[in-house]
């Protein structure tokens, strides 16, 4: 947003009002979470992210940093909903013994890989147009959301309420 936006001659106060309406939007999900949590599975509620998310491909028909702020509002309604459940059931299936340790490693590798999306990026941004770099993330996404849909570990895993009953009944 803010690459697009400056080039669209957006001055840094638009643009921080776009990640304004960005965040109040993510809070509005935030709020939303626990409704959605209790209407939807949780292997719904990973590919409602992962699907929502190709609405950034609206971007490729009109490259506008509007259409791109509009296109990722879904998203971010959804994002807090995903990583309430995902937190939830990495708790809920390690061992009580293992969770620190867990959570160590699992930080560690965000970590590691963080910079790697805006690295891309920049240097995609750097060597080609914005739309050839959105065009890029897009397919992306795609391979994501299909290898998402079509996963047996997504499909078959137990809901929260399995693993919770499961941790209960554990020695």
């Amino acid at each position: 947003m803010i690459v697009v936006g400056r080039r669209e001659g957006l001055s840094g106060g638009e643009i921080g009002g776009l990640f304004a309406i960005f965040g109040a939007v993510l809070l509005l999900g935030s709020l939303l979470s626990p409704l959605v949590r209790h209407a939807l599975s949780v292997r719904a509620i990973l590919l409602l992210e992962v699907w929502v998310g190709l609405g950034t491909a609206a971007f490729l028909a009109w490259p506008s940093v509007y259409v791109l702020t509009a296109a990722i509002l879904p998203q971010a309604l959804v994002l807090t909903s995903t990583d309430s459940v995902v937190v939830g059931y990495r708790v809920a299936m390690t061992p009580d013994r293992l969770l620190g340790r867990v959570e160590s490693v699992r930080s560690t590798i965000s970590r590691l890989l963080e910079p790697l999306g805006p690295l891309t990026a920049g240097v995609l941004l750097s060597l080609v147009s914005a739309r050839v770099t959105m065009a890029f993330f897009v397919a992306f996404a795609v391979v994501l959301a299909a290898w998402a849909t079509l996963s047996a570990a997504i499909r078959d895993a137990p809901s929260l309420e399995d693993l919770g009953s499961a941790q209960a009944q554990s020695p």
